[in-house]
């Protein structure tokens, strides 16, 4: 199992950030978590849990490989320049495999 973190920043203001954001949350079925987390899924890609952060949005999703996270970042980026061509000025991309039986802590 991988890991993987797609950190999004617009050439924009909050304001920029918040616009995409509902327009992403507008346009595919999400449910909200918490204040600023969405769990977001892109047709795809699976589920992404979106977060939002003062200066990004964040993206974090739990895939089987490598072939499935290279499918969930091209779903992501597809989606997000849907959403409004050209707003997105970075977007980084991490993943970190788990660890054979690692624990997940489930709140």
């Amino acid at each position: 199992m991988i890991t993987a973190t797609a950190t999004v920043h617009t050439a924009h203001d909050a304001a920029g950030l918040f616009w995409l954001s509902r327009r992403l949350l507008a346009e595919h079925r999400a449910a909200r978590v918490d204040v600023g987390q969405y769990l977001v899924q892109l047709a795809d890609a699976g589920t992404v849990l979106l977060t939002e952060l003062p200066d990004a949005l964040r993206f974090d999703v739990v895939v089987r490989d490598e072939l499935a996270a290279r499918r969930t970042r091209r779903a992501l980026e597809a989606a997000l320049e849907r959403c409004l061509p050209g707003t997105v000025s970075a977007m980084t991309w991490q993943t970190e495999a788990l660890a054979a039986g690692a624990e997940v802590e489930v709140a």
